[in-house]
């Protein structure tokens, strides 16, 4: 099968599943005992940790905004994430770009407004990839 073939002739593709069938859903909350909240979920052979600490003291007073609180997201792949280990700094303009879609999603939605002069967290980590991120 060459890799453009998306299914085998019995109807199946690469991970064995039928053209019609979703990847396996596993979600697991509060894996970590010191955020404010945490999950782990997996779809087929991705795997993702998340983390959200706060509202809490900004770390920058010359950030803080008097009228709502500001939400701070980081994103990371980890290298041996997929079969091509490359190895991204911290400053990854895809990164920081996926980092940036995730506050654009989080901003309209948390009540920033209740908690002025704060700061929000939000820690995403790729554990294992497998074509659902494209970076």
């Amino acid at each position: 099968m060459s890799r453009l073939e998306l299914l085998t002739p019995e109807g199946l593709r690469v991970d064995g599943r039928r053209a019609n069938e979703l990847r396996k859903i596993t979600a697991k909350t509060s894996v970590f005992s010191q955020a404010d909240g945490s999950a782990y979920i997996e779809q087929g052979n991705t795997k993702c940790l998340a983390a959200v600490y706060g509202p809490r003291e900004v770390r920058h007073r010359m950030q803080a905004l008097s009228d709502r609180a500001i939400i701070n997201v980081e994103f990371n792949i980890a290298p041996f994430s997929t079969s091509e280990r490359k190895k991204r700094s911290k400053n990854d303009k895809r990164s920081l770009e996926v980092a940036a879609f995730i506050r654009q999603t989080f901003e309209p939605v948390v009540l920033t407004t209740q908690f002025p002069r704060s700061q929000i967290d939000i820690y995403l980590q790729v554990f294992q990839n497998d074509g659902g991120i494209t970076i």
